[in-house]
């Protein structure tokens, strides 16, 4: 099989044809087998030339739509530059958008960094900063797209089914979202931005992305070249796809930025994909924690922490692609039930005593241990995540921590952390760990106050009360354990995991029951 004939331009040909009616999924589909199967190096458009689309009407289809590919591309071109313009906060927001309002009243007689630099918005340099930039992420982007078409080409069935029609669709609209209706006020989704007059010419004889600078009026490109080129709004960065992923779902959103539920095009695996958008990451210490988080979950190959299987940047994003769980976090667990049995609650610790002891070993200390950072699976294995405050034995925290300064959740902090101790290992952890159990098995935390202050004194002066104060029905064994893993001393409490999991085993031991429901 051979598909280095495809190329990029047969994606955005293919979009325009489906959304045109041209051509059917199962045209595509018997194209892309054409060209896999054939061996004749042929590209989408001459496929379909031979098969679905070879009539005259369709032959007229086809160099219609090879006519609109330099449109789509400009569009493209002209969208992430403004995106840029955007993220790098070079104009206000509002600006931007006034600007495009003006060139849609115009006709988009100019490109808009013709109107930008005779404005005096934007000096030259910076322009053909922006350009370079804006070249390389679509170049990045359009890479990607091209790698998704060629592997779904060598890897389609023998029979069209809904199945691999669904496989066809995800891959062309690779080539740009759906277009939606713009809200009231906003930049409209796909920008009507004009083609050049004469599309420059690259060294192998196809249309080029460079639009021409003259100020000359020039055609609007048709309907059907923008919706295929459409995408969210351009100046919203959280519109922007991660490409090699479609985006299934939200599950969350926070300070950091968005998690969704993603599917990997190449694999169809499902990951939970960590989004951190450059107006966030433009903060030196939050683009630091993004990128130690993703270097500490490379590290740890481990049952019990959640896997890290891909990090990188796309559409002026960074992202990290993380092990899918399918479960609730033990905060959900506890806001459904109050508590646990102490044997589900010993099961659960000795799993993440476990995970806590792999990550000692790559060096790695997570430093936010607490019911909601450990994941529980429908299968009952629970998995340690959000590594965003990590400390890494072989990294300087370099200005990320100010020493002194405290990191961490104060309800499960450790003494030595609530100090602002620099010098943290496993210990730490397992203090956190305690604290976690501590609640698991009573419903409660053991020291609360009034503000965060008053809550880090407690756990420096105040020794962890025996948890039976609060469950009068937990056992001796348990209340041994919580209360050593929880002493003030780092050194006065486990030295390691295997002689915590050892003391868990003991007390599951006593109860009556195994490591293992």
């Amino acid at each position: 099989m051979t598909v280095e004939s495809l190329s990029y331009e047969d994606i955005i040909a293919g979009r325009l044809l489906l959304q045109q009616g041209a051509v059917t999924l199962r045209g595509l589909w018997a194209a892309l087998r054409a060209v896999a199967c054939k061996g004749e190096g042929l590209g989408l458009t001459e496929a379909l030339a031979r098969g679905p689309l070879a009539t005259l009407a369709g032959a007229q289809e086809l160099e219609r739509v090879r006519q609109q590919v330099p449109m789509v591309k400009y569009v493209e071109s002209e969208r992430t530059l403004a995106r840029l313009i955007f993220l790098e906060r070079l104009l206000p927001e509002a600006q931007i958008r006034s600007l495009y309002d003006q060139l849609d009243r115009s006709g988009f007689s100019e490109p808009l960094a013709v109107r930008l630099s005779g404005l005096g918005l934007l000096t030259p340099f910076q322009l053909e900063t922006l350009r370079q930039r804006a070249d390389q992420t679509l170049a990045h982007a359009r890479t990607e797209k091209l790698a998704a078409l060629r592997h779904l080409a060598t890897r389609l069935g023998e029979r069209f089914d809904p199945a691999e029609g669904e496989r066809v669709r995800r891959v062309f609209e690779l080539a740009g979202a759906k277009p939606n209706p713009a809200p009231s006020g906003t930049l409209r989704r796909g920008p009507a931005l004009a083609p050049p007059a004469a599309p420059t010419r690259s060294n192998d004889g196809h249309p080029g992305d460079r639009p021409a600078t003259a100020r000359a009026p020039r055609p609007r490109p048709s309907a059907e070249a923008l919706a295929a080129a459409a995408d969210p709004d351009p100046v919203d960065p959280e519109a922007c796809p991660i490409y090699g992923y479609e985006v299934v779902e939200e599950l969350g959103k926070g300070s950091m930025g968005v998690v969704y539920k993603a599917r990997h095009v190449f694999s169809g695996r499902l990951t939970a994909l960590k989004i951190l958008p450059l107006r966030l990451a433009s903060r030196r210490q939050n683009l630091e924690r993004f990128k130690r988080e993703a270097m500490a979950l490379m590290r740890i190959e481990h049952e019990n922490v959640v896997r890290a299987y891909d990090f990188g940047g796309s559409e002026e994003y960074y992202y990290l692609a993380l092990e899918f769980i399918d479960g609730e976090s033990l905060e959900d667990v506890l806001a459904r039930r109050e508590r646990l049995p102490e044997v589900e609650a010993l099961r659960i610790v000795r799993q993440v005593a476990l995970g806590l002891d792999a990550a000692a070993r790559a060096g790695v200390v997570h430093r936010d241990i607490k019911p909601e950072n450990v994941m529980l699976t429908r299968e009952g294995t629970a998995k340690i995540c959000d590594f965003g405050i990590v400390k890494m034995r072989d990294l300087d925290e370099g200005g990320l921590t100010i020493a002194g300064t405290t990191v961490g959740t104060p309800f499960y902090i450790s003494p030595e952390q609530a100090r602002g101790e620099d010098d943290l290992d496993l210990r730490s952890d397992i203090y956190s760990l305690g604290i976690t159990l501590f609640h698991l098995t009573t419903g409660r935390v053991p020291f609360t106050g009034k503000s965060q202050g008053a809550i880090l004194v407690r756990h420096i002066l105040e020794e962890v009360p025996d948890p039976r104060s609060f469950a009068p029905n937990l056992s001796e064994a348990l209340a041994r354990l919580v209360l050593r893993m929880t002493r003030k001393r780092p050194e006065e409490r486990y030295d390691d995991a295997e002689a915590l999991v050892a003391d868990i085993d003991r007390a599951l031991a006593e109860l009556g029951a195994s490591s293992r429901a």
